[in-house]
C-alpha cells in the first residue's frame, strides 16, 4: 500500500524523493491525499500545527470552508499554503469527532541535508536523532530548526543513516501568538450570520461567548449571552465593522465552533 501513498509537507513535503530547498507559508504537517480528504502523517514540533489539536492520523476535510476531498495533492497543498502570519481554518476528523482549528501560517524552510556533508561533519555513517538535529541547527544559521525528517517522516530515536534527510526550520513574527479554536460540531452549530444577527444552535443551555475576528486575528466584537437549548439568535452592532472576511466563533464550556463569513 505504501507505494501508492503520495505524501507532502504542509503545507507539504513529498515523502520520496526528498525535496530541494524550499520556503513557504505553512502550518507544519506532512500529509497524503485520500479520496475523502488529506490524512495527517506527521505534525512537526514547534510549528503552528503543533500548537493546535491536530495530530497524526487525523483527516483534514476542508480548509477555510472549502473541501479538500476528491482532488490531487497539489491542490490540497495550495489550499494549506499561503501568506505568512495569516489565519486559516482547518476542519478535520479526529477519533470520530469533527473539529475545527484556526492557526496562523509561519515561514517554513525545508532544507535538504547533504549526506556527504553530514558524514564529514561527524566522521561516521550513522547518527542519532539528537545528533542530526544539532547538525541541522548549527549549519543553518539564525533560523530555528524544529525537526529533521527522513523520507518525509520524523526521525525516531534509533540510529539512522544520512540519506534522504530534510531539516525543517521555522520563522515566526515577533508578536506571533497562535490562536486556536477547537470546535466539536455535535455541540455547537453556527447557523447564519449577517450584520445584525448571529444565529447558532447549542445542545446545552447556558452562558456563551461570541467573538468576531478579522483576517489579521484582531477581535472586532465580543458578545456575552445566555443561550437556550436549541436555536438562538443574538443581535450585534456591526456599524463600525468594515466589509470583508471574518471568523465568527461561539464558545460554551470550553468548546467552540468557528465559521468564516463575508460581511458586505
Amino acid at each position: 500500500m505504501k507505494r501508492f501513498v503520495k505524501a507532502s509537507l504542509l503545507a507539504a513535503m513529498v515523502a520520496a524523493p526528498v525535496l530541494a530547498d524550499e520556503q513557504f507559508g505553512g502550518v507544519g504537517i506532512t500529509i497524503y491525499q485520500m479520496h475523502d480528504g488529506v490524512k495527517v502523517a506527521e505534525v512537526i514540533p514547534g510549528t503552528p500545527a503543533a500548537d493546535s489539536k491536530l495530530q497524526a492520523g487525523d483527516l483534514i476535510i476542508a480548509v477555510d470552508g472549502v473541501s479538500v476531498a476528491g482532488q490531487d495533492i497539489e491542490a490540497s497543498k495550495a489550499q494549506l499554503r499561503g501568506q505568512v502570519n495569516k489565519p486559516l481554518e482547518i476542519t478535520f476528523v479526529s477519533n470520530g469527532d469533527t473539529l475545527s482549528t484556526v492557526v496562523r501560517r509561519a515561514q517554513i524552510t525545508v532544507k535538504d541535508l547533504n549526506s556527504e556533508s553530514v558524514q564529514s561533519w561527524f566522521d561516521k555513517d550513522e547518527f542519532s536523532k539528537q545528533e542530526l538535529e544539532t547538525y541541522a541547527s548549527a549549519t543553518e544559521g539564525s533560523k530555528q530548526n524544529v525537526a529533521v525528517l527522513q523520507h518525509g517522516y520524523l526521525l525516531s530515536d534509533e540510529k539512522v543513516n544520512a540519506y534522504d534527510l530534510n531539516g525543517i526550520y521555522i520563522e515566526r513574527e515577533p508578536k506571533f501568538e497562535p490562536k486556536t479554536v477547537v470546535a466539536k460540531a455535535s455541540l455547537i452549530k453556527i447557523k447564519g450570520v449577517n450584520r445584525s444577527t448571529i444565529g447558532f444552535e447549542v445542545e446545552t443551555a447556558g452562558d456563551v461567548v461570541i467573538s468576531v475576528i478579522n483576517a489579521d486575528g484582531e477581535k472586532v466584537a465580543r458578545i456575552n449571552a445566555k443561550a437556550q437549548l436549541g436555536f438562538n439568535a443574538v443581535s450585534w452592532d456591526s456599524n463600525n465593522v468594515p466589509s470583508g472576511r471574518y471568523l465568527v466563533s461561539v464558545e460554551q464550556n470550553g468548546v467552540a465552533s468557528g465559521r468564516y463569513i463575508l460581511l458586505k
